[in-house]
């Protein structure tokens, strides 16, 4: 399905000076995937899911430009350290909380809920 939001939608959710056609490339194309593989059969009307695109675009946007938050910065020989104050996933930034929070089905919260483990071993 066609994407439901433009670029200029999403960069007037969260400012960015990213390219339009790298928003929509990257971005929207990624978040309509997501919202017409897990929600467009969920009973939401096309304004909602439309809301759901958007703020999962901004997500990934916000994901690429924000890195979370500052919490240490340097300037002889320029160091930044960046923490997630939100959480994982979706929970990572204030736009994936929208989202979550749009979605009365509960489907994005399980799909972020998914908890997958890995061990990995130095020898």
């Amino acid at each position: 399905m066609a994407a439901r939001v433009t670029a200029g939608a999403v960069k007037e959710v969260v400012p960015t000076k990213i390219a339009d056609s790298v928003v929509l490339t990257n971005f929207i194309d990624t978040a309509n995937l997501f919202v017409d593989t897990h929600l467009a059969s969920a009973g939401h009307t096309d304004a909602i899911l439309a809301k759901i695109e958007l703020y999962l675009a901004a997500h990934y946007v916000a994901l690429t430009e924000e890195q979370g938050g500052l919490t240490r910065s340097k300037l002889g020989d320029a160091d930044e350290s960046f923490a997630n104050i939100y959480g994982q996933g979706l929970k990572a930034t204030r736009f994936g909380q929208q989202a979550l929070a749009i979605d009365t089905t509960g489907i994005l919260n399980s799909v972020a809920a998914t908890q997958l483990k890995a061990e990995f071993r130095v020898v």
